[in-house]
């Protein structure tokens, strides 16, 4: 890894320095030359009796990288470059980059140009963008002559896009429907995403089960009553429209096998989707069952088990084998304000969300309702109402950190926030902004969609005298 200035843009293919040697006219010798000479060089004499093996190299390991692999990649019917060698590291490389049918080997070449010339360095910087754009394309597992492929919700038939595209609009529910453009997902890049989430779900569950993002997929799914098998159904029918299957001619005595493999392989990926959707299937039922003996057992009269029984009893260890998921991460003010008034279901609403989450969020909102001073009016119904919670937000926080800030504390995060204030209002410093909010809602300044029940008691209740 480079850590300072070089005037090589690779200087680890740079194996050996010139001698001084061979610099017999210093005038005939570029600024680069110059520099790589060695400032105390060793005698001809010498270094020809040292007789050190010199140390070969990056095309010579590449050779030897390429005629390794060639049967290897024969047998697995890899595309391979015709007549690929690394005979030129310099201009071979620029001349193979710049082809339509660039392969992947030829690649790890652009890596090997010196740019010790004025000619080369014009000639990396300001080339045509065809090179990059092939090296792109092949990086990413296209063709370089078709070029991109991008996944759509249009493989799925028409009744389930429209359940896939509600299933959509939950996911960037912070991304869309802002009065403000600017804060938008364009719908296509949106389609888009949410098509390769999809079309990447089973690699998820198999890689990172407990993840944050398999998480939020699963929260979106049961609030939109979507079943984890129709998603991985979902999963199928993307990567097959995504990827079809190439077209081969009429099978020959010579290319039957790789005809019989093809399918093999197709039917592989097929019965691998269906073992993963029995699997999330036998777990629901396994939780379900589990469920219902915890049930039985609490319901059913105490009684001391025989030891056959305790053997043959399961313990909680063996019923939950689940792994713990990592705590979330602090969270600002205006983001906890935002997914109180935004998120589906409401966070008030959600049976998924955990009471000490609600508990924060609840005191969190609550406070932050204290210090709107000219009030505020929500309309769930209106096209505007995302941005408008946003500003209501940020000013609401604003005014918030601003009062810590003033009472001697620097606290920023919504959890230390509310450690901040709950000390504040047992010290009664904020009996005075409480009383103002209940003069404000009284006189309709404020226009709140949140239900009474949902808010915490000290905002529900009018102040003692």
């Amino acid at each position: 890894m480079q850590t300072a200035p070089s005037k090589r843009f690779f200087p680890q293919f740079q194996t050996k320095k010139r001698s001084a040697d061979v610099a017999s006219d210093v005038e005939e010798l570029s600024l680069v030359e110059l520099l790589e000479v060695e400032d105390d060089p060793a005698p001809l004499q010498a270094q020809t009796a040292s007789g050190k093996r010199s140390v070969p190299g990056a095309q010579a390991y590449v050779n030897r990288l390429l005629v390794r692999v060639r049967q290897v990649a024969q047998e697995k019917q890899t595309r391979l470059t015709s007549g690929l060698t690394s005979h030129s590291f310099r201009r071979g490389a620029a001349m193979h980059d710049n082809d339509g049918s660039v392969a992947e080997n030829w690649i790890i070449e652009r890596g090997g140009w010196q740019l010790d010339r004025v000619n080369k360095a014009f000639g990396y910087m300001l080339g045509s963008t065809q090179a990059d754009r092939n090296v792109s394309r092949v990086l990413s597992g296209w063709s370089p002559k078709k070029g991109a492929r991008l996944p759509s919700l249009h493989a799925l038939e028409q009744p389930i896009r429209d359940r896939a595209t509600k299933f959509q609009a939950l996911i960037f529910t912070n991304s869309m429907a802002f009065a403000d453009t600017t804060l938008n997902l364009d719908e296509d890049v949106a389609e888009c995403l949410v098509a390769t989430l999809l079309m990447h779900y089973p690699d998820l569950l198999l890689l990172a089960e407990t993840s944050a993002l398999v998480t939020r997929m699963r929260e979106t799914m049961a609030a939109r009553a979507i079943g984890e098998a129709e998603v991985l159904a979902w999963s199928a029918a993307i990567r097959i429209a995504f990827d079809p299957p190439e077209k081969t001619p009429p099978p020959e005595e010579t290319s039957e096998i790789a005809a019989v493999l093809d399918v093999v392989k197709r039917q592989s990926k097929q019965i691998e989707v269906q073992i993963l959707q029995n699997k999330r299937l036998e777990e629901r039922l396994l939780a379900i069952e589990t469920h219902l003996r915890m049930k039985m057992v609490d319901q059913a009269p105490i009684t001391r088990p025989d030891a056959d029984q305790q053997a043959a009893a399961p313990t909680p260890q063996q019923d939950s084998r689940a792994i713990r998921p990592k705590k979330k991460g602090s969270q600002s003010l205006s983001s906890v304000w935002f997914e109180w008034f935004t998120s589906e279901p409401r966070v008030y609403a959600s049976r998924s969300v955990k009471n000490s989450t609600l508990h924060e969020f609840r005191h969190a909102v609550g406070y932050m309702l204290l210090f709107l001073p000219i009030g505020f009016a929500l309309d769930g119904a209106s096209d505007a109402f995302k941005s408008e919670v946003l500003s209501a937000g940020v000013k609401a926080q604003d005014n918030t950190l601003a009062f810590l800030k003033a009472n001697g504390s620097s606290a920023l995060a919504v959890g230390t926030v509310i450690k901040a204030l709950r000390k504040l209002h047992k010290e009664g410093k904020l009996d005075e902004h409480i009383a103002q909010f209940h003069e404000r809602s009284n006189a309709g300044s404020i226009v709140d969609p949140t239900p009474a029940s949902a808010l915490p008691a000290f905002i529900r209740l009018q102040p003692k005298q």
